[in-house]
């Protein structure tokens, strides 16, 4: 069934580094530069969003992040090629020097307890430059004598690259936090995944909630034409774009994202952690690396889900993407048939999570879920969504030809512009949301009615006992 991402091998499988002499000094630097930035964020910091991605996104921590990356990348370096010699440390020490006056400037002065809470964010970015230049996965971690150490695990470059894919949809949802616009596209958007995706499975939740949570990211981000860009948010990240915060791997994943395939592929052939697919909406095949360990790739699976094509000849599976099992080739064919039903009225993405949810979980889609938690959001949201569509000009018409006391034709205008801009899933939410709107209204109250009535006849009886 689905499989979630591979865990890091034991700890005493690992090859374990002591951070001492200038790497402890190097280090003690980034974690006092997160320290500053979290310092700076604040309020806009939250527990899901990696500290320093969110940084890349607010002028006043912008400048501090910079030199902070260099240290991690000069520490990751240093630490994994065993290097004795400080051989960048007139760049280490250009570095550490601008977060001192980084934080001499804002009055800041690092405690042991800010220290301890934005050492797992320094973590997450040594992490990060691992994978990105070194084919490394790097865990920051202490020893019993509170001693910092990185443990370090040799991948191979596909697995690298696959690990990199949860930091590159982090980076997209961040960029869209802190857009308004764009926000209120995403609650709309994962809504309607929401509407279309149910159902569980005995054992571990990971392995069908985290997969599935990365399904809805990539609708969200990857596959869905915002309204607001007039393309899928993945795009700001392609290499194309060349964004200055955006490594070059997570760069080229973005670009292969933009390429990539959503269906049922059959798994055709394998050899060792390659193995050969092939879609069965248009019958080409790709040559894949799997991520994961624990997979048992054998002819005959099905993978139900995204592949992103990494080199010329190599692709990834999504892991999004769940492998299950076929029992035969019927169903196999029925699974492919059932897909290119759906979407002929659903996206692909969320044509193929209906599939999922019906034909793996057994459950029954659409889903009716509200679309706000309570009444008053739902107020909020509508609110929101009206600052949205006119910001983005959607009702801008050209209404030269209306008069100006018409308010029906331009009432029309604007309706058929809506329309024809509008997507289904926002549609689909705005109508969702003033149906709930509209519970607010005072209704006739059956019961209400009936006491009322019931009141009367006894008053009634009480006068005539008198």
């Amino acid at each position: 069934m689905a499989k979630a991402n591979p865990a890091p091998r034991q700890a005493d499988e690992l090859d374990i580094r002591p951070v001492v002499d200038h790497h402890r000094v190097t280090l003690n630097s980034i974690v006092h530069g997160f320290a500053l930035m979290d310092s700076l964020i604040g309020k806009h910091a939250g527990p899901e969003t990696p500290l320093d991605i969110l940084a890349a996104e607010f002028p006043e921590t912008n400048d501090i992040l910079r030199p902070i990356r260099v240290l991690a990348e000069i520490l990751v370096d240093g630490i994994a090629n065993k290097r004795a010699d400080d051989f960048r440390a007139a760049e280490r020490s250009e570095a550490i020097k601008a977060i001192d006056a980084a934080a001499r400037r804002a009055g800041f002065r690092i405690t042991r307890r800010p220290r301890h809470a934005v050492l797992g964010g320094a973590g997450e970015l040594i992490r990060e430059i691992g994978l990105e230049f070194h084919d490394l996965q790097c865990i920051l971690a202490t020893d019993a004598d509170d001693k910092d150490l990185i443990l370090i695990d040799p991948l191979p470059s596909p697995v690298a690259h696959m690990w990199l894919i949860e930091r590159l949809l982090q980076r997209a949802d961040t960029l869209v936090s802190v857009d308004e616009n764009l926000m209120v596209e995403r609650s709309a958007s994962a809504w309607f995944f929401d509407c279309w995706s149910d159902g569980t499975q005995p054992g571990d939740p990971a392995y069908v909630e985290f997969p599935r949570m990365v399904r809805e990211q990539e609708w969200s981000l990857v596959s869905r034409d915002t309204l607001s860009l007039d393309e899928p948010v993945i795009s700001l990240f392609t290499a194309d774009q060349k964004p200055e915060d955006v490594p070059p791997r997570q760069q080229h994943l973005a670009t292969a994202y933009v390429q990539s395939t959503v269906g049922v592929f059959e798994i055709v052939a394998v050899d060792g952690p390659y193995g050969t697919v092939r879609d069965m909406s248009n019958g080409q095949t790709h040559r894949y690396y799997e991520h994961s360990e624990e997979a048992d790739l054998r002819p005959g699976l099905l993978i139900l889900g995204r592949m992103i094509p990494l080199q010329d000849d190599l692709w990834l599976r999504s892991p999004g993407a769940i492998i299950v099992s076929s029992p035969d080739d019927a169903f196999r064919d029925h699974m492919a048939t059932i897909l290119t039903s759906l979407s002929e009225s659903l996206a692909t993405p969320i044509a193929l999570e209906a599939l999922i949810s019906l034909a793996v979980y057994g459950a029954k889609v659409p889903v009716a879920r509200l679309p706000a938690p309570t009444i008053a959001a739902a107020h909020a949201a509508l609110a929101d969504v009206d600052d949205m569509l006119e910001a983005i000009g959607l009702f801008d018409i050209d209404d030269a030809d209306i008069p100006p006391d018409d308010v029906e034709r331009r009432n029309a205008a604007e309706q058929e512009r809506f329309e024809q801009r509008v997507d289904q899933p926002v549609g689909d939410w705005i109508a969702a949301l003033t149906e709930q709107v509209d519970l607010d209204r005072p209704r006739p109250d059956a019961h209400a009615a009936k006491r009322k009535k019931r009141r009367a006849k006894q008053q009634q009886a009480r006068r005539r006992k008198r």
